[in-house]
């Protein structure tokens, strides 16, 4: 019984070691790690002359090489539908004209998958008296469990988007000092944040217009109280 036990109570820890090294594997700021944005292909390039490449992957770092070596498209990609977050390692053997050349060392590679980013922004149309009370609130969505982001916002004339000086937060207040009856066009630009740059950036857009303050309306009270002589 305590032998049973024994061997229970290390196959416990074990699996909780390998689901711990598979949490950790996915993840941007892995040592080493390459990111792709989705929908990209990894691309190898061409082998060394003689050589074609030989690719294998794993949820996990540090293990044994895969057994199951992957299937390139023309030899040198791994297109992007296949990509997966998670430790690719790489080596070279000799083509089919050079089978003398041996299996060269492994290589072993971290590959962060970002989802894509739906950027958008909350912000409406203000009157110029509310000016001062403005906040434009960055609105983003993903799949992605890795959730620090860049962000930029920008003005565009249709033509040219300019960078707002210092305006890098996931807020933004306009200026107050826009006239009313101006309608501009702010772009948010938001990515992933790594190692202090920005990845996978996607945009948002919105029209704002500031609307004027009314004059003093002309008001004529009907159906009030008619004085009487008596």
């Amino acid at each position: 019984m305590k032998t049973t036990i024994k061997i229970l109570t290390m196959t416990t820890a074990m699996l909780l070691t390998l689901n711990l090294l598979s949490v950790n594997a996915q993840t941007p700021t892995t040592a080493g790690v390459e990111l792709f944005c989705e929908g990209t292909d990894l691309n190898l390039g061409a082998a060394p002359t003689g050589t074609e490449w030989v690719v294998r992957y794993s949820t996990t770092s540090g293990n044994a090489t895969p057994e199951e070596t992957l299937v390139l498209t023309g030899g040198t990609t791994i297109p992007a539908a296949e990509l997966d977050n998670g430790y690719y390692y790489i080596a070279t053997v000799g083509d089919a004209g050079n089978p003398q050349i041996c299996e060269s060392e492994w290589v072993e590679v971290p590959v962060y998958v970002l989802q894509t980013l739906t950027v958008n922004f909350i912000a409406e149309d203000y009157c110029i008296e509310d000016a001062a009370d403005q906040e434009f609130t960055a609105d983003i969505t993903t799949d992605d469990a890795f959730t620090d982001y860049a962000y930029q916002w920008y003005t565009f004339d249709g033509t040219t988007e300019t960078a707002i000086a210092g305006a890098t937060a996931a807020t933004y207040t306009p200026d107050p000092s826009i006239p009313a009856n101006t309608t501009t066009t702010y772009r948010l630009k938001a990515g992933y944040l790594v190692g202090g740059l920005a990845y996978c950036s996607q945009v948002g857009e919105n029209d704002i217009t500031v609307l004027e303050k009314p004059g003093t309306p002309t008001i004529t009270i009907g159906g009030g109280a008619t004085g009487e002589t008596l």
